[in-house]
Formats: C-alpha cells, structure tokens, sequence
C-alpha cells in the first residue's frame, strides 16, 4: 500500500515537473575549421523540432578571441547579418531572422581568430518576433577526429610485419 503511494507522488512530481519546466528540442551546433594561419570556418547548424518556432536567433563571438566575421553562406530564407566583435563594444555576432520563422538550416561564417586556445562553444539567444529572448544557452561543438600521421605510419609498419611473417611462414612450409 504504502509503495503504490510512493509511486503515485513520484509520479505526480515527474509530471508537474515536466509541466512546469518544458525542454526545448532546438539545437545549435557549431563545427570549426582551420583554413591557414589564424583563418578559419565555423560552419552553425540550427536543428528544430517540429512545431519550435523561433523568429531568430544571435550567435556571439567574444571581442577577446574573433575578428573579421564574414558570412560564407546562410539559407535563403534567413535574413543573416554580422556584427564586428569591437573591444569597446563587446562581442560580435552572427544574427538570423525570419519573421514567419525560422528553418533548420546551415550557415557558415569566416573569421581571424586572435588565440592560441583551441575553440570553445558559442552563446547564443533564440527571440520571438518582438524581439523578446525565448532561450538562451551554448552551442554544441561538434570536433571531426583527424587521424594522426604517427598512428597511420605505425598501423601500416604492423600490417606490413603481419605480411612478411606470413609470406616467411609459407617459404618455411613449402621448405
């Protein structure tokens, strides 16, 4: 009795929790590339959920670490825009609006990136059509694994050791 009355105020409690505190299905990810010297990429991608609804969103680049933002491409149906990260300023950022909202999409930006850090995710703000920020949080830095020249020359050493100490097996059997 007493444990079906456990169950039943948990589950209550999960219940309103879920009520009172909705999670946001969107998502910003953000994946950097180096080009040459302090040159790179970020390309952002913004996954929706269907039925999310959001007129726009700003993406921020700290004044301390980025310089020269210019916007590679972004999807037809955002009105993308960025603004130079200043030191008297503050941040730059790359911002998108759609007033019929917007689309999952990818966009990309360049930059000149000005430390030696490696990169780090980017607040962001989701705003409704007034201008009123909905959600706020970071992107999700997605890294692409680079295989290193030191683990490929050493796979290649074994394989070519697994090859003559059969092909020495074979000159042994046919002796």
């Amino acid at each position: 009795m007493k444990l079906n009355y456990f169950k039943s105020i948990s589950l209550l409690f999960t219940f309103l929790f879920c009520v009172a505190n909705p999670t946001r299905a969107a998502l910003i990810t953000t994946e950097f590339s180096e080009l040459v010297g302090n040159q790179g990429t970020v390309d952002i991608n913004l996954s929706l959920a269907s039925g999310e609804n959001f007129s726009g969103f700003s993406l921020y680049f700290s004044e301390t670490l980025f310089s020269d933002l210019d916007i590679i491409f972004s999807p037809a149906d955002w009105d993308s825009l960025v603004v130079q990260p200043d030191a008297l300023l503050g941040a730059g950022l790359f911002d998108s609006y759609n007033p019929a909202g917007l689309s999952s999409g990818v966009a990309r930006v360049s930059f000149t990136y000005l430390s030696i850090l490696p990169f780090d995710a980017l607040a962001y703000d989701f705003y409704d059509a007034d201008f009123s920020i909905v959600e706020s949080g970071s992107s999700t830095n997605v890294t692409t694994p680079v295989p290193e020249s030191s683990s490929t020359i050493l796979f290649l050493l074994g394989l070519i050791a697994v090859a003559l100490r059969q092909s020495t097996k074979r000159q042994q059997v046919a002796a």
